[in-house]
């Protein structure tokens, strides 16, 4: 799904709901990235990421069409051959088997679904065809929301930070609000962002320390620029 999200064909709604789940979780999100669908940009991507962050989660590219190049990249990404996973083999077969009775022209390439990075365990798919993969700390899901949903709750529980937030208001412009985060952030020590909602301004205060935010939230929740 990278050419259509680059292309603006789609929304990226996989992004923002992964970053809800896994902030949810306490887990720091460091970035989000967008590549095409080629093996060799998402495998540098990949690459970086992975030497930049405990767990990458990477989706779409798992289907059966030309521009599904996802595994191979990984696997490249990770140096690791491409090789035939039996489970995975088995877990298409028996979606394809399933579609099969309601339509029996349906073709599909199992001995491709099933050419997986050597190494890597299959992540069961309830809403579709392609199972997802987990292999070191690289988690593949599908690019289908519902399936990248589905596939992502599997393995969810394997995600999880000391990060917190507690979020306040404010009518005040946000220009006017640059002393109060500036106080609140070095006072405090914990990170701020201000972002606008309608007629009034979102102050999001995060840290992993649970202590130091609960008291940067109770001052901030003291001052004349907050509402109650």
């Amino acid at each position: 799904m990278g050419d259509e999200l680059l292309a603006g064909d789609v929304t990226n709604t996989n992004a923002t709901w992964l970053a809800e789940r896994l902030t949810s979780r306490g887990v720091d999100v460091g970035e989000i990235r967008v590549v095409p669908d080629d093996a060799e940009r998402i495998a540098t991507a990949v690459a970086d990421l992975t030497d930049r962050f405990a767990s990458v989660v990477v989706t779409g590219g798992l289907g059966s069409t030309p521009d599904d190049v996802t595994l191979a990249a990984v696997a490249d990404a990770l140096d690791r051959p491409l090789e035939t996973n039996e489970t995975a083999r088995e877990l298409v077969a028996e979606t394809v088997r399933e579609i099969e009775a309601d339509y029996p022209d349906f073709e599909f390439d199992l001995d491709a679904a099933a050419r997986f990075p050597a190494g890597g365990r299959p992540i069961p798919n309830g809403e579709g065809i392609a199972p997802g993969c987990v292999i070191e700390d690289v988690y593949v899901v599908p690019g289908v929301p519902e399936e990248m949903r589905a596939v992502f709750e599997r393995v969810a529980d394997k995600f999880a930070g000391a990060v917190r937030s507690r979020t306040v208001y404010s009518t005040v412009p946000e220009s006017n609000l640059n002393p109060l985060l500036t106080e609140l952030r070095d006072r405090f020590d914990v990170r701020v962002g201000c972002y606008p909602e309608d007629d009034r301004r979102r102050l999001k205060l995060s840290s992993s320390d649970s202590e130091r935010l609960e008291r940067a939230h109770e001052w901030v929740r003291g001052r004349p620029e907050i509402e109650e």
